[in-house]
């Protein structure tokens, strides 16, 4: 049976997260230039996505192999490619390469391009590190989306040469200044977008949120996003006496307007990749204060882009905010630079020619818009 020419972007599920992120917009540029797309989400039979790919209009897959054991999951993954026939396959995420690499051998696809996004489940597991070095030498090309993650996995025994990195880029057509922001703001608006889990250490937030009170900085402070840790995130920003201040805003459908209604945004995460959410912030001109972790230091300037601080350190995150608070001038002076850091560097189309080169698709017509 002849393949067909189209690329499967491979995620875990159709939830909102980096890594289902990219592939989405990878496609949307992919489809742009004519050449063909699906994207498989192993897990979950609903999720928040699948919207998103209807809208713009991008061919998707649940297969849904949940509950089956390593040898179920490869039957199903299996058919899959015996009915879609793809020329390549791009899988995210280790746990992903794992239900798919014997299916894409087995069906005749060895046009296989693994990307990591994160060191926090494969340093933690023994046997995704003792795996990683055999499996990244299956794959037609191991890409990391961080300096930092690529120095990770080669000191698991990924031969060097054997990765390199293409970091993550964002639409700098929908991600935008709107209006331009006032210096002078009588109450302060700020943000932050991300699963409510563990590793984006909310508390941290919401303790220096509560010291900002303290000091009386007038501000409004949103957080969007949902996650199993909401009604207990909620109960602490409670007995922090935030109410007022703060609000908890649930999944939020429109990113890049929530984002221009803000003037600093800030990441409190003890665990990345590399954070697009923050690179959107970027690209929405906004000053962003991060914590100083895995690859952030690699996309945000401390000074220039943003300012880093230790993570877990809610007085040091604090005193972040408040000078930006205090200083709409530099406010704007750092969201500027970071906005130009993103169009020079961070682009959506600029990482998915990178990606589409190792995979070896190219190009068919610039379609009409």
């Amino acid at each position: 049976m002849k393949r067909r020419e189209l690329v499967v972007e491979v995620i875990y599920a159709p939830l909102v997260g980096g890594s289902e992120t990219l592939a989405f917009n990878l496609c949307k540029e992919w489809q742009a230039v004519g050449i063909k797309t699906r994207i498989c989400c192993l897990y979950e039979r609903t999720g928040a996505l699948t919207r998103a790919f209807e809208e713009a209009d991008i061919a998707y897959d649940l297969l849904d192999i949940g509950g089956h054991g390593l040898l179920g999951r490869w039957a199903r993954t299996t058919r899959y490619f015996l009915k879609t026939r793809p020329t390549a396959i791009h899988v995210h995420h280790l746990g992903s390469l794992v239900n798919v690499l014997v299916p894409a051998y087995l069906t005749g696809c060895f046009n296989i391009v693994y990307t990591e996004h994160s060191a926090y489940s494969i340093a933690r597991t023994k046997w995704m590190r003792r795996a990683l070095p055999v499996m990244s030498r299956l794959v037609k090309r191991f890409t990391c989306v961080s300096r930092n993650l690529a120095e990770f996995v080669e000191t698991l025994g990924v031969p060097l040469g054997r990765v390199i990195t293409i970091y993550n880029g964002v639409d700098t057509e929908r991600y935008k200044p709107g209006a331009p922001r006032a210096e002078f703001c009588p109450v302060v608006r700020i943000g932050a977008v991300g699963r409510l889990v563990a590793e984006k250490d909310y508390p941290t937030l919401l303790a220096a949120l509560a010291l900002l009170k303290s000091d009386n900085i007038r501000f409004f402070a949103e957080i969007a996003g949902d996650g199993p840790l909401a009604a207990e995130l909620k109960a602490r920003a409670k007995a922090l006496d935030l109410h007022g201040v703060l609000t908890f805003r649930g999944s939020c459908d429109n990113v890049p307007a929530f984002l221009r209604e803000l003037d600093i945004y800030v990441l409190s995460s003890r665990h990345e990749g590399l954070p697009i959410a923050v690179l959107e912030a970027m690209a929405t001109a906004l000053p962003v204060v991060a914590t100083r972790i895995t690859a952030i230091p690699e996309v945000v300037e401390d000074g220039r882009t943003g300012i880093l601080v230790p993570p877990g350190n809610p007085r040091a995150m604090a005193q972040a905010i408040r000078e930006l608070a205090k200083d709409g001038r530099r406010r704007r002076v750092i969201g500027e630079a970071a906005m130009n850091e993103v169009r020079k560097k961070y682009t959506i189309a600029s990482t998915s020619r990178s990606y589409a080169a190792e995979l070896g698709v190219k190009e068919k017509k610039r379609l009409a818009v």
